[in-house]
């Protein structure tokens, strides 16, 4: 009789676990399949002038006010892409922007030429949203320089072709952007992003090394490929 009790007072509990249980599932919303998009942009970018210093062995430092330029087609181009991993209204994503300054108010003979091309490579962790149609998002990561200069007479060059480039660690990049995109085909779209980035870099010249900060606002336009959700 004692275990005919028991048995009929954990019955109840049972009901009510399997209750739970069921009611936990149904409220437990199903996850939400995941969509990938691979993403192209061209454009270019408007840099704000910033400060240059200029460190050689045995010479006093050079300090200047430069002013910037990107030159998206000459010689090589500006371009960005990404690979994007989106959930529902958010996302991750990994972006490459070759980016690239030129300085536009060299002061020779002490500084003929000084530039970043082939490029200001920026490689960048971001975090997505999206909401009424426009996405957004931040992101953070490394620079990777290829710098050409001619400072007193010494030339630093790590260019060497598109890919003979040598690339050495120049800093790091914070990025937020907005984006639009519109549907051309099936999976397909014209995508618009308007990107800002502020970038710590610190690169060499002959004999010494080179700092500066750069601001940038890009404008990008190009394809978006996304799998089907």
């Amino acid at each position: 009789m004692i275990q005919q009790g028991a048995a009929r007072n954990r019955s109840p509990r049972r009901a009510c676990i399997g209750l739970l249980l069921t009611l936990a599932w149904v409220a437990d919303p199903a996850p939400v399949a995941a969509q990938w998009r691979v993403e192209a942009w061209f454009g270019t970018a408007f840099n704000a002038g910033s400060p240059l210093t200029i460190h050689q062995a045995d010479q006093p430092d050079i300090r200047m006010s430069a002013n910037w330029s990107t030159r998206p087609w000459t010689p090589t181009w500006y371009y960005a892409g990404r690979v994007a991993k989106w959930s529902g209204p958010t996302g991750f994503a990994f972006e490459f922007v070759h980016h690239k300054i030129y300085l536009d108010n060299p002061s020779p003979p002490d500084v003929a030429r000084f530039q970043v091309t082939n490029g200001v490579n920026q490689l960048i962790l971001e975090r997505l949203w999206r909401t009424g149609g426009w996405e957004y998002g931040v992101g953070v990561g490394p620079v990777f320089a290829v710098p050409i200069s001619e400072i007193r007479g010494q030339t630093y060059d790590r260019s060497g072709g598109t890919f003979g480039s040598k690339y050495e660690f120049g800093g790091g990049v914070l990025a937020g952007n907005l984006a639009r995109r519109l549907k051309l085909l099936p999976f397909t779209y014209g995508s618009l992003s308007v990107k800002a980035t502020i970038s710590y870099l610190n690169v060499n010249v002959a004999e010494g090394n080179a700092t500066t900060m750069n601001y940038a606002l890009h404008f990008q336009y190009g394809l978006s490929l996304q799998s089907k959700p």
